[in-house]
């Protein structure tokens, strides 16, 4: 009888740390942070219905867009407005923002990449940024599941 009970014991004893063991990983498993990629992308703006529908494509829910204007190598152009010339400086272009999982990160490039080239100057740039937390404000998600 004794031994039945010690036999029980040590068997109990292993159920509760092998529990144990796998609760700590499922919660690490759970809380363990996946590396998220910001994406930037300066773009033409008569090209954004196009890269919208490759980053959809690709899985993309979200982006944020900005009208922003720059130069580059192109160093702006020149317009005839009523007869008279007009350098113009600052280009026109949009700025695209995206955040994603790192890997997805080569599949998003590439879509933006074939849909903004024309082959001209002032295609475009793309930055990509190491994002180290997001946080949804409603309801206080963190990480990926902000996103």
């Amino acid at each position: 009888m004794v031994r039945q009970q010690m036999r029980f014991i040590t068997l109990n004893r292993l159920l509760n740390r092998n529990f144990y063991v796998a609760q700590t990983f499922q919660f690490a498993l759970r809380f363990r942070k996946k590396n998220m990629k910001k994406v930037e992308a300066i773009i033409r703006p008569h090209l954004l219905e196009a890269v919208k529908e490759a980053l959809q494509a690709q899985g993309i829910q979200g982006m944020t867009l900005s009208e922003v204007k720059g130069f580059g190598r192109q160093k702006g152009h020149t317009e005839v407005y009523r007869g008279s010339e007009y350098t113009v400086e600052f280009v026109p272009k949009l700025k695209l923002e995206v955040i994603i999982d790192d890997d997805v990160l080569d599949n998003v490039i590439d879509a933006i990449c074939k849909s903004a080239r024309t082959g001209k100057f002032g295609d475009g740039k793309i930055f990509v940024f190491n994002v180290e937390e997001a946080i949804r404000i409603r309801t206080g998600e963190h990480g990926e599941h902000a996103v």
